[in-house]
C-alpha cells in the first residue's frame, strides 16, 4: 500500500504510472499474463493494442559469440497513421520474460487465453484497476491502463534519455533521420537494466 498525500501528490495524480507503482503493482499476487504485459509496457512504452498484437514472428533473440543474449522486438504498431516500425531493444528482464513467453505459449500470440485467442484489453485494465485498490485503498484512485505507457517516458526523461530515443522507442518518430544511438537504445536499456531490477 503506497500513501498519498493530497497536498504533495498532484505529480503523482498526472496520468502516468510512477516507479514506486510500477514496483509495488509488480510485487502482487496476480496472473503472470497481466504481470507480464505490466514489464512489457514500462520497460517498452509500447502502447497496450502492440503489445496485445505481439506475435512469436515479433520477438528476435540473437545469442552472441559469449553466449549472452540480445533481443529486439519488430513489428508494425497498429495506431500510427504512418505505419511506423517497432525496433526496440529488449533489457536482461526483458529478454527473460519473452524467452520464456517463447518457450511456453502455444498460440503465435503471446497474451493469449486458454483458446489461443489474443487477450482483450479489458483483462489488463481489470488487474490494473485491482491494484490501485490495493495500492490506495483508503482512496478511490484509478489510472488509466495507457498511465503504463506514460510512465515509461516519464521514467526515460528522469534520467536524462534523449527525446529522440524515447520517442524511436515508442513509435513517435516518423520523420527526420534516424541516427545511430536511437536504433542502438543504449542510453534506455542502461537506464531501465540499472534501475528497474
Amino acid at each position: 500500500m503506497l500513501k498519498r498525500n493530497t497536498k504533495t501528490d498532484s505529480e503523482n495524480d498526472k496520468n502516468y504510472l510512477t516507479v514506486e507503482e510500477f514496483n509495488a503493482i509488480r510485487r502482487m499476487d496476480f496472473p503472470k499474463d497481466f504481470l507480464d504485459f505490466l514489464e512489457i509496457g514500462f520497460r517498452t512504452g509500447l502502447r497496450a493494442a502492440d503489445i496485445l498484437n505481439l506475435k512469436k514472428e515479433n520477438i528476435v533473440l540473437t545469442k552472441n559469440d559469449d553466449d549472452s543474449l540480445t533481443g529486439r522486438i519488430h513489428g508494425t504498431a497498429l495506431k500510427t497513421k504512418s505505419q511506423t516500425q517497432i525496433n526496440i531493444r529488449l533489457d536482461q528482464k526483458l529478454l527473460s520474460i519473452l524467452k520464456d513467453r517463447l518457450e511456453n505459449t502455444k498460440s503465435d500470440f503471446l497474451f493469449s487465453n486458454k483458446s489461443g485467442d489474443p487477450y482483450t484489453i479489458e483483462y489488463f485494465k481489470k488487474y490494473f484497476r485491482k491494484a490501485f485498490d490495493q495500492l490506495y485503498p483508503d482512496v478511490k484512485f484509478h489510472k488509466s491502463i495507457h498511465a503504463i505507457r506514460s510512465g515509461n517516458r516519464k521514467f526515460l526523461e528522469m534520467h536524462n534519455v534523449n527525446h529522440s530515443e524515447i520517442e524511436f522507442r515508442q513509435c513517435l518518430t516518423i520523420y527526420g533521420p534516424t541516427y545511430t544511438f536511437m536504433v542502438e537504445q543504449s542510453a534506455s536499456v542502461d537506464v531501465i537494466n540499472k534501475y528497474l531490477k
